[in-house]
């Protein structure tokens, strides 16, 4: 339990995190999965909706939002800011991917929601610790 003078805004931080983390996972499943569709037999309407361009927005959006919501505030506050730069290049290398195709796009995609999920987690971490010591 946090109990602490600011810890509000520190639960805020960590709940951002969390979606973040969620997001992110989402972004590395959608990622993942898609190209094993036509594994699992007919695409239809769900293959037509995995491929577009609309829902990589839509994923990519509240992702995008929450690094720049999460990590500015919180390494002001622990210092590290080695976090920030990993979550940003993984916000970057999604972005990347929008403008690449095939297999690099993948690369992409999976390596920038892998550096996220990693930043936002260690970030939630310190925060931890940051809210213990205050």
């Amino acid at each position: 339990m946090l109990i602490c003078l600011g810890c509000s805004k520190i639960k805020r931080i960590i709940v951002r995190d969390t979606l973040g983390i969620l997001a992110s996972g989402l972004c590395l499943l959608h990622c993942l999965l898609t190209p094993l569709l036509p594994l699992l037999g007919g695409l239809g309407i769900l293959g037509a909706f995995q491929e577009d361009q609309f829902l990589h927005l839509l994923l990519l959006v509240p992702v995008v939002t929450l690094a720049l919501a999460s990590f500015p505030t919180s390494c002001r506050r622990h210092q590290r800011y080695a976090v920030m730069i990993v979550g940003f290049s993984g916000a970057l290398l999604l972005v990347g991917a929008l403008y690449l195709e095939g297999p690099w796009e993948l690369v992409a995609s999976v390596l920038g929601a892998g550096l996220l999920i990693i930043a936002h987690w260690v970030n939630q971490r310190l925060m931890y610790r940051v809210a213990l010591v205050d």
